[in-house]
């Protein structure tokens, strides 16, 4: 009877979301909110009675949709949008969230919390909820102008941000630290661990989704990348991180490839369903009990919370050069706190580090600042014009004036052309070490699984641990090989700039650079080779086999690099379906200022009513007084469109008009129509008898019943000869029986047109 609880479980549990959702939704809250909700009334801890039965079990159907949901947050974040960003939004995020993260911790000084508490409370609000604030920011027509697309590229980048901290405390609370370690440690360990699964996914799951494209099994596809999607996740746990890190990099690499949007369906229906057990799961955690002790640090947290994040992220985008009207608007739309709190307090709460209350604390604080953040966004400006009037007149000159200045250096200098030919090379730099500390920091793993295998159990445990370590070591040497000629080329970049702007010779800062580089590299190599693992002779033995490889073999180690290099470059120069709509968003948004127009993406359904008809036909402009400006079809951008071109299911357009006319053009646009496949399954054969009236004597192409009706004529049987596929030139005689193709209601009213002739 255990499956029969579960499943009983299961079903209370997804009806209760459902319902809870549906009324928040109603309401104007977020699902979320009521998911949370429907947790805390089945869960155990709400008297007078518990609904759930096993908790364990749906707690464990609860990682299942945390795998889900943070497989769909990559999806949504891909390496490519992140580049795209640029790099003031990356120093505003960063900023932002080392504000909160610092103001949160001195907080925790004067409340008396130990650093390590601190620690985790600060990562439970220093980033925001990405779905609430782009529901919030398109509810108020927001979603284009530059204040609102800050706000959702700050929100997006902050999931970044509290997948680190997520991973990095995970990593604390598996070594047992307790906060004493090395967090830039834990960070540099984290990045290389990344780095080194994000190009071994760039490298092999596009071509992997390509070979079951090509298979044309769409179910097939489903499965593996679930498999894929699963696998990764329990690598990372393995690896001594969060499983919901695997889960956001393998959606962050799908993301990359063209199958990104059939994926992505194929997996929304159930991402949608177990993210709403993870949300009820995280409810059912709750006591009610120690709301009614902690609602007064609910509330003056919460509210605590709302000033800091807008404060804090306001001045770290007026840091980066916003102006400070649109950078304060954008702080007030981050307040919503993320779901990312619940998962660090939970964590904080199962490794003994946070008290059970900081459980309900969060929850309590993400609802309310949820709860207030579209009241706050209504009533932006009258916030922002109070804030305006208290200000000081000097504060205001000096914000004015660094403005002013930032600009000013901005398009006065483009950093010397020596930063040009360098920042490329040592961005590569950082990324090749990374990956190759990744290599061997997380070696031990692969040997341990290597060895505890079947297959290569007749082994010598000590040959397979040479012979493991040699063959890494020459893999290692194609991006080793790399990072020593762009340290070459930088040095002598730098040398000729010596020489040219100071009185330094040339060869001596060039050489100087080399032997500073040589002397770098082999301090790092000894800091990351496993030495114990192998005698000392042997690690000689494969340094010296290591120098022939590379004095013999450089040309061909150097074209494997240039290879790879290319096999990376033209998986993240694909452009990814939606991000060019939204580059050109933010592109009509300026050009468009002052004139009362706005600019918002419409998607089309699958299926879509008006999928076939071209621009003209449907006559968007004079019914609705829009232009479509711009088309995004999988990727393929088509700007400015012709009235010939026809709409499709999926495509995602830019729509320019006044607010009015694009929400009555959109209720046109996104109408929903039946399927290909609906009318396929009503396809039915009938036979029908021709009477003697005005068709007798007419041929099928004068009838033109295909074109005229939407039906087939498969056969005509005149006494015993029986016709099939008859030509057009066919002529029909009086008693012919018509045998028809076509939906029920297609044959009803051929067969009443045939009889009314």
């Amino acid at each position: 009877m255990e499956g029969i609880n579960l499943i009983q479980d299961l079903a209370l549990v997804l009806i209760a979301a459902g319902l809870a959702g549906a009324l928040c939704k109603r309401i104007g809250l977020s699902t979320i909110v009521g998911y949370l909700v429907a947790g805390i009334a089945v869960g155990p801890f709400t008297p007078p009675f518990s609904f759930v039965l096993d908790v364990a079990r749906i707690e464990t159907l609860a990682q299942i949709g945390l795998v889900f949901l943070m497989f769909g947050i990559g999806l949504g974040l891909s390496l490519t949008k992140l580049r795209q960003m640029g790099l003031t939004t990356l120093i505003a995020t960063a900023l932002g969230a080392f504000l909160v993260l610092n103001l949160t911790q001195l907080l925790g000084t004067i409340v008396g919390w130990s650093s390590t508490q601190s620690l985790f409370i600060a990562a439970m609000f220093m980033v925001s909820s990405s779905v609430v604030i782009a529901k919030v920011m398109q509810d108020l027509n927001l979603d284009h102008t530059r204040p609102g697309q800050l706000a959702v590229s700050v929100t997006v980048l902050e999931d970044v941000v509290a997948v680190v901290m997520l991973a990095v405390l995970a990593a604390q609370g598996v070594t047992g630290n307790n906060g004493t370690s090395d967090v830039g440690g834990q960070v540099a360990g984290l990045g290389a661990f990344v780095v080194l699964l994000v190009c071994a996914g760039l490298l092999f799951i596009p071509k992997l989704l390509r070979r079951l494209e090509t298979a044309g099994d769409p179910e097939i596809r489903t499965i593996i990348v679930a498999g894929v999607l699963f696998l990764m996740a329990i690598m990372t746990v393995k690896a001594g991180y969060s499983l919901a890190l695997g889960a956001f990099l393998l959606g962050a690499i799908v993301a990359e490839i063209p199958q990104k949007s059939s994926i992505e369906r194929a997996f929304s229906g159930v991402r949608d369903m177990f993210s709403s057990v993870f949300f009820v799961a995280i409810g059912m955690m709750i006591d009610v009990r120690l709301i009614a002790d902690v609602w007064h640090i609910i509330l003056g947290l919460g509210l605590l919370m709302i000033v800091l994040r807008a404060l804090a992220c306001g001045a770290a985008l007026i840091a980066v050069g916003v102006p400070p009207v649109e950078a304060r608007r954008a702080g007030l739309a981050l307040t919503p706190i993320g779901e990312f709190s619940f998962l660090i307090a939970q964590l904080g709460v199962q490794i003994g580090i946070l008290a059970p209350k900081y459980y309900p604390i969060a929850v309590g604080v993400s609802i309310l600042t949820v709860f207030l953040a579209p009241i706050i966004n209504r009533r932006a400006d009258a916030i922002l014009g109070l804030v305006s009037r208290l200000e000081p007149n000097w504060l205001q000159r000096g914000l004015e004036a660094y403005h002013s200045w930032l600009s000013h250096l901005g398009g006065a200098s483009n950093h010397g052309l020596w930063w040009q030919l360098s920042r490329k090379r040592l961005l590569h730099i950082g990324l090749e070490l990374l990956l190759i500390t990744g290599l061997f920091s997380f070696s031990g793993l692969i040997l341990e699984s290597l060895q505890q295998s079947t297959l290569l159990a007749d082994i010598e445990p000590a040959l397979l641990r040479i012979g493991f370590w040699s063959v890494l070591g020459l893999v290692a040497l194609v991006p080793f090989v790399a990072v020593w000629r762009n340290i070459s080329t930088l040095a002598m970049i730098f040398g000729e700039t010596a020489r040219e702007h100071t009185r330094l010779p040339g060869p001596l800062v060039e050489n100087g650079i080399k032997i500073v580089g040589a002397l770098g590299l082999a301090y790092w190599i000894s800091r990351i080779l496993p030495v114990a693992s192998l005698p000392q002779w042997v690690w000689l033995v494969i340094g010296v086999v290591a120098t022939v490889v590379v004095a013999v073999f450089s040309k061909r180690l150097i074209f494997w690099h240039s290879h790879w290099q290319h096999s990376l470059a033209s998986v993240l120069e694909h452009r990814t379906p939606g991000q060019p709509v939204i580059g050109a968003a933010q592109r009509f948004m300026t050009t468009t200022e002052g004139w009362n127009l706005n600019v918002e993406e419409c998607v089309l359904p699958e299926p879509a009513a008006c999928a076939g008809q071209t621009i003209a036909a449907l006559r968007i402009r004079s019914r609705f007084n829009c232009t479509i400006v711009e088309i995004d079809r999988q990727g393929l951008l088509i700007v400015a469109p012709e009235p010939t071109h026809a709409l499709y299911s999926g495509d995602r357009l830019l729509v320019l008009g006044t607010p009015p006319d694009i929400a009555r053009a959109r209720a046109e646009l996104t109408r929903s129509g039946k399927t290909a496949g609906e009318d396929f399954d009503e396809c039915l054969l009938e036979t029908i008898a021709l009477a003697n009236n005005r068709h007798t004597g007419a041929t099928l192409a004068e009838l033109n019943i295909p074109q005229r009706h939407n039906v087939l004529v498969v056969g005509i049987q005149r006494g015993d000869q029986r016709l099939t596929n008859p030509p057009a030139g066919e002529r029909l005689l009086a008693g012919d029986q018509l045998l028809l193709l076509g939906s029920p209601d297609k044959l009803r009213a051929v067969r009443q047109w045939l009889r009314e002739g």
